[in-house]
């Protein structure tokens, strides 16, 4: 079913190493055991809805937050209850073994999800809606970091594809609202670049729901291509 490998895959928080001394649990709380569960159930959600698995379709996405409270919630254990990364990994893999075995992992996952959720919009804010505008630097920005990294690719080329289409929409609207070309060239540059420095100094691109991007780049019903 899942992989244990989501686990080291994750976070920074885990690492490849030899498992840990037996660890001194006298500070870990009930708490900590239950946001540790959890990190462990999302991270396996998360890794679910990438494989299309029908078993959390209903479920909001959570690539982006899960990830995070993965990692925020394995650092806090780590320093309040006075354990290493590696030690705080064991109980995460055990945790994840516990699902695997379950006599339905399945419902076993759904039935652990129920109570993770909130613990996840406590830990976790809520990923912002772009709009149209936000979008379009969005992509352009995805598709320079990939190109940079990688070359034109295909997936950079259906990022820089995506981002055309947004930028000329954006183009569009709002030469309707009343600018001129070169306003609206102007309007899309400057929002590239607070995107970029939003990147800089926070989330960046992570904290918006970069799946609405796609939607809004989706062929116009009343087109015909």
């Amino acid at each position: 079913m899942r992989s244990i490998a989501l686990i080291a895959a994750a976070a920074s928080l885990i690492a490849a190493t030899p498992p840990a001394p037996k660890p001194d649990l006298s500070r870990l709380t009930a708490t900590h055991r239950q946001d540790l569960q959890c990190a462990a159930t999302l991270a396996l959600a998360a890794q679910a809805q990438a494989q299309g698995d029908d078993a959390v379709r209903d479920a909001p996405p959570l690539a982006v937050r899960g990830k995070r409270y993965f990692a925020q919630v394995g650092l806090r254990v780590a320093r309040e209850a006075g354990l290493t990364p590696e030690q705080v990994r064991d109980l995460l893999t055990t945790d994840v073994i516990a699902l695997q075995k379950a006599a339905d992992p399945d419902a076993a996952l759904r039935t652990s999800l129920t109570p993770c959720l909130a613990r996840l919009e406590a830990e976790v804010p809520p990923l912002k809606t772009p709009d149209l505008l936000q979008c379009t630097a969005i992509l352009a920005i995805a598709y320079e970091e990939l190109h940079a990294r990688a070359g034109l690719t295909p997936a950079a080329q259906d990022l820089k594809t995506l981002a055309s289409v947004l930028s000329a929409r954006e183009h569009e609207a709002l030469v309707a609202s009343g600018k001129s070309g070169d306003e609206a060239d102007a309007a899309i540059a400057m929002a590239h670049d607070a995107m970029l420095q939003e990147a800089f100094e926070g989330d960046g691109v992570e904290a918006y729901d970069i799946a609405h991007c796609y939607d809004l780049a989706k062929p116009d019903p009343k087109s015909h291509y």
